[in-house]
């Protein structure tokens, strides 16, 4: 057994009772852990009340030990399938991302390329050429994205447009040091390449050395420029933490746009949205060559052993059988938790029992279509928590139920992990309201209150939490009377 962190064991336990909601984790431990391509992939035994199961980090992922059950096959089997996702969505999408700094990348790579080809003199200057036109084509693609000063220098002065841009993303006495670490990479970077162009005793090690550098200034400086124009903070400004990555999309507002902003993976914060790239007419994100089959999707031989020529053939597998997709699971804390109001949105709900959502409050404060107040779940940190309820419904009456809350106009949904009735730790999909929308000034409508007072009570949550956070809000009469009555009438069905 390895030795594995508190935070490490929850995050690896977190992750399987997400992948496997009917199975209760009896027994857990690191048993192998192998670094792979600069990945670290750790190999984790786990026991279920029904059966046994490899997870693997590194990309994580489940393995079945009925079906895998030698360790080291699993995990070559992980290695392989992980190296093989870059290739396709992953690396497609990371290429888009540095748009429009494509052409430097692509400078870059034929400097490499004429590395790897350098075997005279002449060669070892061209690569200097060629590392030089990277950095030319850095700055060039900067003055393109943005309006940097009022008095602009010759476009190819590269060291008075690395001040320019380095003091205007990273300014004052706080960045000190990380100015000078980026204007110190990029000058070393021009001052090596420019000598190795005119060099009479440039080697290999030299093109390599020239072509090591452009390629560690140019990537972190198009990183940060591109933070910079995008507006991505360094943390997130709801949580505080900094767990931000990009998100993707087109918007019927503006087809044929490809858009990107930032995403907390925390607590779903999203920041501005700004335009990527153009698509072109019926061009996709992703695009690929050849017939796509699932043919091959489901094992049909038991995956035992690397079968060698003069092997005997192994048996199929019996009565093989495709598993629909997994419910979704879904975690209620307002109106939703009344079980009928939601089975108008979501007609397969089931309910689970309580659960509770750490660090969080529940608010009446989230603005609605009719200027009343919604419920919302807010981070707040410390030792409250929300109490709702669990739910799984069929994945298919997922966009009904985006509809129905308003996601993109006041809600965005977010995986929080929940605590269930057991006490075990369930990542699950919810609604939190995004900030343009809370308004603390706001009451909502009685019938609005009564619902998910209704709701709270129908699955037991606790009379203190109900009393405190439900029943002790004030509201308001709902002026629309129509509206009052046929909301009211949920309450009766």
């Amino acid at each position: 057994m390895l030795k594995a962190t508190e935070e490490e064991t929850k995050e690896v336990r977190e992750y399987f009772e997400w992948q496997a909601l009917d199975r209760e984790v009896t027994f857990m431990q690191k048993v192998y852990s192998e670094a792979v391509v600069n990945t670290r992939h750790d190999v984790w035994d786990i026991h279920t009340n029904k059966d046994r199961w490899w997870v693997i980090t590194g990309g994580t992922n489940l393995y079945s030990q009925e079906q895998f059950p030698n360790m080291d096959l699993a995990l070559t089997f992980h290695i392989g399938l992980i190296l093989r996702i870059p290739r396709t969505e992953e690396q497609q999408l990371d290429d888009l991302r540095v748009l429009p700094f494509g052409p430097v990348f692509q400078k870059m790579e034929e400097a490499g390329t004429a590395v790897t080809q350098a075997q005279s003199l002449a060669d070892y200057q061209t690569v200097g050429v060629r590392c030089r036109e990277v950095l030319l084509e850095l700055v060039g693609v900067a003055q393109d994205a943005a309006k940097w000063t009022d008095t602009p220098p010759q476009r190819a002065n590269f060291r008075a447009w690395i001040e320019i841009i380095c003091n205007d993303l990273l300014p004052g006495d706080s960045n000190k040091e990380r100015r000078g670490a980026f204007k110190a990479a990029l000058d070393s970077a021009w001052t090596f390449s420019n000598w190795l162009t005119h060099s009479k005793s440039a080697n290999w090690i030299d093109a390599d050395m020239a072509h090591s550098l452009i390629q560690h200034a140019s990537e972190m400086t198009a990183s940060l420029i591109l933070r910079g124009l995008r507006g991505v903070p360094v943390e997130c400004p709801k949580c505080g933490l900094p767990n931000l990555h990009p998100e993707q999309g087109e918007s019927t507002a503006a087809p044929g746009v490809l858009w990107e902003r930032p995403c907390c993976a925390n607590c779903g914060w999203t920041g501005r949205p700004v335009p990527l790239l153009t698509l072109k007419d019926g061009q996709s994100i992703i695009t690929r060559d050849g017939k796509e089959s699932d043919e091959h999707s489901i094992m049909t031989v038991p995956l035992r052993t690397i079968v060698k020529p003069g092997d005997m053939p192994i048996e199929p597998l019996k009565k093989v059988e495709v598993e629909p997709p997994k419910p979704v699971l879904y975690f209620a804390y307002g109106s939703n938790m009344s079980t009928g109001r939601l089975r108008e949105r979501t007609p397969s709900c089931t309910p689970l029992g309580m659960a509770t959502l750490p660090g969080y409050s529940l608010r009446f404060h989230k603005r609605s279509v009719d200027n009343s107040a919604k419920c919302n779940a807010f981070a707040s940190g410390g030792h409250s928590s929300v109490f709702g309820v669990l739910f799984k419904f069929d994945p298919a009456e997922r966009a009904k139920l985006d509809r129905a809350e308003g996601v993109g106009r006041g809600y965005a949904h977010a995986i929080v992990t929940v605590i269930d009735a057991n006490g075990c730790r369930r990542k699950a999909l919810t609604y939190l309201a995004t900030a343009g929308y809370i308004d603390d000034s706001l009451k909502p409508y009685s019938w609005y209150k009564d619902i998910v007072l209704a709701g709270g009570k129908e699955h037991g949550l606790p009379s203190k939490y109900v009393a405190e956070c439900i029943e002790s809000v004030e509201a308001i009469e709902d002026p629309d009377e129509t509206r009052d009555k046929k909301q009211r009438a949920t309450l009766r069905s």
